[in-house]
């Protein structure tokens, strides 16, 4: 994912866990804004207690390419919080999880093959 799309500033996050639309399951939370410009622009909160620097980083790593193989609509600010299960959750699992979550918040088009 290229940096800009990346979401960096505390008061963005901030504002988008205030007024932002969410969606949950048992991995992943997301939180959505619209943000007035062409792109749209993820960030990534992974907690402590999650597990170690090793281990938040590669939940993070994971999360950026499941976005990036994704069509996302421009025009938003998402930030995914990751959740204890997602230490343990394979790639493709997280992929997954994500894929729902931007669906249900439509930022990208359903699968027609899902349905």
């Amino acid at each position: 994912m290229q940096r800009r799309f990346s979401l960096t500033e505390r008061k963005r996050f901030a504002q988008i866990h205030q007024e932002g639309i969410s969606a949950v399951n048992r991995l992943l939370v997301v939180r959505a804004l619209p943000n007035g410009q062409e792109d749209s622009r993820f960030g990534f909160v992974v907690s402590k207690r999650i597990g170690n620097a090793v281990t938040r980083n590669l939940i993070k790593r994971r999360l950026r390419e499941a976005i990036r193989e994704n069509e996302v609509k421009g025009g938003w600010d998402a930030v995914f919080i990751a959740r204890r299960g997602a230490a343990e959750a394979e790639f493709r699992q997280l992929k997954q999880a994500t894929n729902q979550l931007l669906r249900r918040i439509k930022l990208v088009q359903p699968d027609p093959s899902s349905t």
